[in-house]
């Protein structure tokens, strides 16, 4: 009776443990405290010219309704070329010499973060909170905006949601609101928008971090 109560009780140990474990496991398979990912509560609304939209701060998170086609060509999620690796000014072997700083202009879809050239920054559908789903081909058709060291915010920009995450290429990727930023391969202007809906995921980014999915005129347009 004695090794039976010892057994018993050795298995309560063993319960409770495995309860304790549970309650402190998230589903992104890490361990942490219980506000890991605070402050990424979807907002209501529309998505327009805000950016504002719980189902697209959803998609963004991994959640619902992420495109099927989010996984095909490495993630880019439409037919691409393998362009092959790419350089820019004031890079050296792929790596850039300097941080790099975040703008923003007027578009047709409304005030987009943009490089300090000019050139569209776009995030991705299905990304997650500082995890980057683009890999592969998917990089060379949207090079990962990288910075060397902590990016800086100009004007306009809000600089306590610029962040850094590892690439997928092991270098230093520029977040905003822990979202990866992107630019395109065939975006070759300051100004050029070619990516905005390709795959159903790629969108440019509003100030305050959300996808714009529509022009200016068509989001006043389903208001009125």
């Amino acid at each position: 009776m004695l090794v039976v109560g010892k057994l018993l009780r050795g298995v309560a140990v063993v319960g409770v443990l495995g309860a304790v474990l549970s309650a402190c496991h998230f589903s992104n398979g890490d361990y942490g405290p219980a506000s890991a990912g605070a402050g990424l509560t979807p907002t209501n609304g529309p998505v327009g010219a805000s950016g504002s939209g719980s189902s697209a701060t959803a998609k963004l998170l991994g959640g619902f309704n992420v495109p099927k086609t989010a996984s095909s060509y490495d993630g880019a999620g439409f037919p691409i070329p393998d362009y092959g690796p790419i350089s820019y000014h004031n890079y050296v072997n792929g790596d850039p010499k300097y941080p790099a700083t975040i703008g923003v202009r007027n578009s047709p879809y409304g005030q987009i973060l943009t490089t300090k050239s000019g050139y569209t920054l776009y995030i991705r559908l299905g990304d997650e909170f500082r995890d980057s789903k683009c890999f592969k081909i998917c990089l060379d058709a949207f090079p990962p905006e990288l910075t060397n060291g902590a990016p800086q915010a100009a004007p306009g920009i809000l600089a306590a949601d610029l962040g850094v995450l590892t690439a997928n290429n092991s270098w230093e990727q520029v977040s905003y609101g822990g979202r990866p930023l992107y630019r395109y391969r065939l975006d070759t202007k300051p100004g050029e928008i070619n990516a905005e809906g390709k795959g159903g995921i790629w969108y440019v980014v509003g100030v305050n971090g959300l996808p714009i999915t529509k022009p200016l005129s068509q989001s006043s347009a389903t208001k009125d």
